[in-house]
């Protein structure tokens, strides 16, 4: 993590510390003695029970802070949002999912502050030129005790660089371009990827990466490197050993199971249209994203054509309505489950191994429309003041620092 990230972020560490001790919002609390967790209250804006001065007490607290509460802005999902992508961009704070309660009358979400040691962003690895590798065959192994089906298929492919076929229906004007000629609107340049892997529920690792191509795979630590002749163009993201923190069970036996089946893992790699995933290892891969269009479960076949996770074009027409209406923000994340099958409504904390994939680029979109968003209420306020409904605006030019420098020295 680069020294600047890391002070820019301490702001916002030492605000949440003040807040949660100081007691004085409703829900917000430490979440255990040591006070390395506390807790958020976290119910939908929607909600007929929904208390704006004690369920989204923090999160106005934050806009105030940052100077975006202006003319009495009353917008509690706006201010959720804030917040929340604050929180994510962070490397000082994690999400704890297993501690989280979000179906009770009071929900909340559970968040750690990260040690200095843990902090760490993961950059893209050097590019290898892509060459073709021997095909490999692995028979599948069982375990009589293991209390969860793993699903796996022989492995009999190559490792190569996913194709960019859609396998979610959709027009042929979706189809992947050249990554040369992306549309101005989402430059390859902003791709990003944050990726939080939890096994059975304990958040294991998190990673950023900076670029449009990302590699989840599982290594062990035994094994011996492979060749450059071996390495795909992808940076890469090692699921590690399940901790010794995690209690011994059935589950944790199904968990040492199931982690060499992800030996090849899967490639996520971000287009003009969306991100598309590819598997490539034997372990079953089921998935959710907000742009799904049939419910249910939704499989990623292995070897066959890239799956659309997240719709660029969706995102962008969630994120034109939500810039003029405000409401609700376009979401900026996908589910992966491994080896078991997975669906929305699912507890995510009960899977062997979960990765969620958040696109801080697309949160980052989501914040900026957060400000046209306010800045267009302040308009509106302003125009419901006048009695002709209008505003109008002096338009005042300001002289830049050099053009004042050339004036006094030509003087």
């Amino acid at each position: 993590m680069a020294a600047g990230r890391m002070r820019s972020t301490r702001r916002l560490r030492s605000w949440i510390v003040d807040q949660v001790s100081s007691g004085k919002y409703p829900g917000v609390m430490w979440d255990d003695e040591a006070k390395t967790m506390f807790r958020i209250p976290w119910k939908h804006a929607g909600k007929h029970d929904f208390r704006e001065d004690e369920d989204a007490a923090l999160f106005k607290a934050w806009a105030e802070f940052k100077g975006k509460l202006a003319n009495g802005e009353k917008n509690p999902a706006a201010w959720k949002t804030r917040l929340r992508c604050a929180l994510n961009k962070s490397p000082e704070f994690k999400e704890v999912m297993e501690r989280a309660q979000l179906d009770i009358s009071e929900p909340y979400k559970v968040y750690r502050l990260v040690p200095i040691s843990e902090q760490g962003v993961l950059l893209p690895e050097p590019k290898v030129k892509e060459r073709s590798s021997k095909k490999l065959k692995r028979k599948s192994s069982s375990s009589d005790c293991q209390v969860k089906k793993i699903k796996t298929e022989e492995v009999t492919s190559q490792l190569v660089r996913p194709t960019l076929r859609s396998k979610v229906k959709v027009p042929s004007s979706l189809a992947p371009p050249p990554r040369l000629t992306p549309p101005p609107l989402f430059p390859t340049d902003q791709d990003s990827f944050s990726v939080t892997v939890h096994y059975l529920g304990q958040e294991v690792l998190k990673r950023q990466i900076s670029g449009p191509d990302v590699r989840i795979v599982y290594l062990p630590s035994s094994s011996v490197p492979p060749t450059p002749a071996a390495l795909s163009r992808f940076p890469r993201i090692l699921l590690p050993e399940p901790p010794s923190a995690l209690p011994a069970s059935e589950e944790l036996q199904a968990l040492f199971t199931l982690l060499p089946f992800m030996a090849k893992g899967i490639a996520l790699t971000s287009t003009a249209q969306g991100v598309y995933g590819r598997r490539f290892c034997q372990g079953r891969i089921f998935w959710t994203g907000p742009h799904t269009t049939t419910p249910g479960l939704h499989r990623m076949e292995r070897n066959m054509e890239s799956v659309l996770l997240f719709s660029k074009d969706i995102f962008k027409q969630q994120l034109d309505l939500f810039r003029t209406n405000g409401g609700e923000p376009p979401q900026c994340s996908f589910t992966l489950c491994f080896g078991e099958e997975f669906s929305n409504t699912e507890d995510p904390s009960r899977k062997l191994i979960i990765a969620q994939v958040s696109l801080p680029w697309a949160e980052q979109q989501v914040e900026n429309a957060l400000s046209v968003f306010n800045t267009l209420s302040v308009f509106r306020t302003l125009a419901s003041q006048s009695p002709l409904g209008e505003i109008t605006l002096n338009l005042v030019t300001v002289p830049s620092p050099s053009s004042e420098l050339d004036a006094c020295q030509t003087n």
